[in-house]
C-alpha cells in the first residue's frame, strides 16, 4: 500500500529529560560553516531551511519545537513550505471553495425559480480543482524530498551529538 501524502509532514524524536541542549547544539551546527542550511533558534522553538540562493518556490521549511512530556522531551518537526507559499496554498482552497460552494447557491436559487440551473457544476468543478492543486502539493513534496533529507539530517546530527556527549558523560 502506498503512504498517504500528507499536507505538512512532520517528525517526532524522544528525547531524554537532559537533553535540553539539543536546540543549542543545532544553533552551533548552523552557524558553523560545514552545513549550507540557514535558520534561527529560540528558546523552545527554531526553523531552518535551504540558503537563499538554493531555494526555490516549493524548497521546504522546517520547523522544529521542543516539548516537555512526562519525564521525555519530544523535538517534533513539521515540513512545511515557506509560509507565504503556505498562505498561497491556503487562499487557493478558500477561494475555490467559495466559488464552488456559490456557484452551488446560485444554481440552487436558479432551480427554486424553475430556470436551468447550470450553475450547480460549479461545486464539482471546484472539488476538481482543489484535488489539483492538493495533486500539485504532493508532487512538490517529491520534487523536494532531497532538500527535506538535507533538513532532517541537520537534526538528526545535532540529537546525534548530543547522544555522543550524554554517554562521554557516564563514561567518565
Amino acid at each position: 500500500m502506498f503512504p498517504k501524502p500528507l499536507m505538512k509532514p512532520g517528525f517526532a524524536i524522544c528525547l531524554a529529560k537532559n537533553e535540553n541542549q539539543v536546540l543549542v547544539r543545532l544553533d552551533r551546527i548552523l552557524k558553523s560553516e560545514k552545513y549550507p542550511i540557514e535558520g534561527r533558534v529560540l528558546k523552545k522553538h527554531a526553523f531552518i531551511q535551504l540558503p537563499e540562493e538554493d531555494r526555490t518556490f516549493l524548497s521546504p521549511y522546517l520547523n522544529l519545537s521542543l516539548k516537555e512530556e512526562e519525564d521525555n522531551l519530544i523535538l517534533e518537526g513539521r515540513f512545511s513550505p515557506h509560509p507565504h507559499v503556505w498562505t498561497a496554498f491556503m487562499a487557493i482552497y478558500g477561494v475555490l471553495g467559495l466559488m464552488g460552494l456559490g456557484g452551488i447557491v446560485y444554481g440552487w436559487a436558479q432551480s427554486m425559480i424553475g430556470e436551468p440551473a447550470g450553475m450547480m457544476w460549479a461545486g464539482p468543478i471546484s472539488l476538481l480543482a482543489i484535488a489539483f492543486v492538493y495533486g500539485a502539493a504532493v508532487i512538490g513534496q517529491g520534487l523536494t524530498a532531497q532538500e527535506m533529507y538535507s533538513l532532517r539530517n541537520v537534526v538528526d546530527r545535532a540529537v546525534e551529538n548530543g547522544a555522543k556527549d550524554t554517554k562521554k558523560e557516564t563514561a567518565a
